[in-house]
């Protein structure tokens, strides 16, 4: 069931004669936006003045003219395509996703029409899913990166949705992750626990910080090395709070950046270290491996996994044979 298009009328007033096309489009169109995304949604062909597609967001149009604004429905990942999720377990209550690499849960921005799980939850389901963490997350109980695979937990309806939001508050599911990473770690297994907080130069990062002052965050993982190479490594990790790119920031931190982030770098760690003829990677190399919780309408304990994706599988076993463990063992 394909969502319909988004359409938003309006006509510029008298004593609206003489502002710019981008402010009269959250004056007159859709206030609930703001006036940046307007630019963008105008030099993307969204908005018509009289008719006529306008791209540019300093146009001034005249008193009485009409304004005209139109969304496409998302798109959604088509059956068989590498961006369609793979359904590991669905009853009437809810659903536990494989969600490929490279989709979103949830569009960015609103009016976002890029490809996102929650645009194919609605194509599935339909229309009435929970929107309890905004209108733009329907049935998304909780968030992966785009960059990240693995599974991932959707709600039909409300008891469910607020029953699975309780236990995350909760901290009473446990998730496991696979990472692949740069580096040696220096014990078999450890906790990592350091407070997160936003990152004031880099909009939509988080760094760690030795502050308890409003705005930051406790935060803790615990990891496990799972196999070693030359320089770099394999580990299980389990995130005991669920911060956001909390798993990316804190093994950054620990000088364990993951192959392939984009944001969480160190050093000299990079794509330069592979070994010659090593793929290189796409995306973050991080995997939610499985979670366990339990169903919220029947009280069962469930637990779910799901195997590495093509692209960590086959960087995995270059490194087996390029880059075998030297063989000294990891600090105690």
């Amino acid at each position: 069931m394909a969502s319909p298009s988004k359409t938003f009328e309006g006509t510029v007033p008298p004593q609206g004669g003489g502002g710019r096309l981008d402010r009269l489009v959250v004056e007159i169109l859709d206030p609930g936006i703001s006036r940046s995304l307007a630019a963008r949604l105008i030099r993307e062909g969204r908005v018509l003045v009289d008719g006529q597609v306008v791209s540019k967001p300093g146009f001034v149009p005249k008193p009485g003219q009409s304004l005209r604004m139109v969304i496409p429905p998302p798109e959604i990942p088509e059956p068989g395509s590498p961006l369609e999720p793979a359904i590991l377990y669905e009853d009437e209550g809810l659903a536990v996703l494989d969600k490929p690499a490279g989709l979103l849960m949830h569009p960015n921005t609103t009016h976002g029409t890029g490809p996102s799980v929650a645009g194919w939850l609605e194509s599935w389901k339909g229309e009435g899913l929970p929107i309890g963490q905004g209108p733009e997350r329907p049935g998304i109980v909780h968030r992966l990166d785009r960059g990240t695979s693995g599974v991932c937990l959707v709600a039909f309806e409300t008891e469910a949705f607020e029953g699975l939001l309780a236990q995350f508050a909760e901290r009473e599911i446990r998730k496991e992750y696979r990472a692949l990473v740069y580096g040696r770690p220096r014990f078999v297994s450890d906790r990592i626990q350091r407070r997160l907080k936003p990152d004031p130069h880099h909009p939509g990062r988080v760094h760690t910080t030795r502050s308890t002052r409003a705005g930051t965050r406790d935060a803790i993982s615990d990891y496990k090395v799972l196999e070693t190479f030359d320089g770099f490594a394999h580990l299980r990790v389990e995130p005991r709070t669920g911060r956001k790119h909390q798993v990316r920031v804190h093994l950054a931190s620990e000088k364990l950046p993951i192959l392939g982030d984009p944001f969480y770098r160190v050093g000299n760690f990079g794509p330069g270290l592979l070994p010659e003829g090593c793929p290189r990677p796409t995306r973050t190399l991080l995997h939610a491996h499985a979670i366990a919780f339990q169903h919220p309408l029947t009280g069962e304990e469930l637990t779910f996994r799901t195997g590495l994706p093509e692209d960590m599988a086959e960087i995995l076993e270059f490194l087996a044979a390029a880059a075998p463990d030297p063989g000294a063992e990891c600090g105690q």
